[in-house]
């Protein structure tokens, strides 16, 4: 339990670094202590990325945080964390989220989409063909192209 409270609208990073004792802090705390696996809020979003950020730290090779959504059967990366994201990004999160996909939820071979307006690889924008030409080359991943909402 705890007495401090990260509210919606206090500013992510302020909040973070001033309230101390917010369970939110608490429990990134605890998962960069190894006392904890993850840490799950339906709170500040903002707050949680930062927490991720600064008392937890990032991944190596990870520039930024990814919101990840699952709508079974589907996990989506990134879902509002950010506003703007480079193909870099977007190849990242295409490798996390595989990654996700065989070592928690136990699928060998994760299908790995890029959400287009189109499912031709000439479609879409200059960031999704270049994420397109980034994930075209990435062995790690089962890339199977562009996939259109449906």
């Amino acid at each position: 339990h705890t007495d401090e409270k990260i509210n919606s609208d206090d500013e992510p990073v302020k909040a973070i670094r001033k309230k101390k004792k917010a369970s939110m802090v608490l429990g990134a705390q605890a998962v960069k202590e190894k006392a904890a696996d993850a840490v799950i809020s339906a709170g500040n979003t903002g707050a949680l990325l930062a927490a991720g950020l600064f008392v937890v730290g990032r991944i190596k090779g990870v520039e930024r945080p990814g919101l990840m959504s699952t709508m079974q059967p589907f996990d989506m990366l990134d879902l509002g964390a950010n506003a703007e994201n480079t193909a870099n990004h977007l190849h990242q999160y295409a490798i996390l989220g595989s990654f996700y996909a065989k070592n928690v939820r136990g699928i060998a071979t994760p299908r790995v989409g890029l959400l287009n307006n189109g499912t031709e690889k000439t479609k879409g924008d200059s960031l999704r063909k270049e994420a397109f030409e980034l994930l075209s080359k990435e062995a790690s991943i089962n890339f199977i192209g562009n996939v259109e909402a449906r």
